[in-house]
């Protein structure tokens, strides 16, 4: 009987323990920062656009953009239904692990990215409901030559190195070489895809998909 006491005893112990630690799991959680609490830096306030603005920016990039070269661009691909895109979607999970990955294979090469830059550009005609639709890719950009560049990763002799776009995006003749091996994005031929390159394409455009 009083070893069963003892067992009885040690149980309420053990479950007493149990449900503390239980307890400051769940206070721990609790504390960690919010979305929420997140404070916002001036610089990226300084950013953020009122609504009045978009609007005006949006309806002026129509009738100065899109209404000019309507015709045009319908002439050119044969096209009496041709509307160039207006929007592009990333979800927006991906864009972060995309962020985390750029800083990740940046470091891995002794590169400090400092921003990213959007390059406007426009679909070949092999690609799908998107073909000849306008669209734009990413690159995390670094200080080089006094300026912010572009960059992505090649790899030469089985080393990666940045590779900065700018030496590049003006030759329509790029391609990649068993040299010199580039990772695959939407913009330039290329042989080679494994887990080098940081330019991001192939958002959701609209149109000529749907996303309002």
């Amino acid at each position: 009987m009083k070893y069963f006491k003892l067992l009885k005893q040690k149980l309420k112990v053990i479950i007493t323990l149990l449900l503390a630690v239980s307890m400051l799991l769940i206070s721990c959680d609790e504390k960690k920062p919010h979305q929420a609490d997140v404070v916002p830096s001036k610089d990226m306030l300084a950013h953020i656009i009122k609504p009045e603005k978009a609007v005006t920016i949006y309806q002026n990039y129509e009738k100065e953009r899109i209404d000019i070269l309507k015709d045009t661009l319908r002439s050119i691909y044969n096209d009496d239904n041709f509307n160039d895109t207006r929007r592009v979607w990333f979800d927006l999970k991906m864009l972060k692990n995309y962020i985390a990955y750029v800083e990740k294979k940046s470091a891995e090469n002794k590169i400090s990215p400092e921003g990213l830059q959007f390059y406007f550009s426009v679909y070949g005609s092999d690609e799908g409901k998107q073909k000849n639709h306008q669209t734009f890719f990413i690159a995390p950009t670094t200080k080089n030559e006094g300026v912010q560049s572009g960059y992505t990763l090649e790899t030469v002799n089985d080393k990666t190195r940045p590779l900065f776009l700018k030496t590049i995006l003006s030759n329509r003749k790029y391609k990649a070489t068993q040299s010199q091996q580039v990772e695959k994005a939407g913009f330039f031929s290329i042989t080679v895809a494994d887990e080098d390159g940081l330019l991001l394409n192939d958002g959701e455009t609209s149109p000529p998909m749907e996303n309002n």
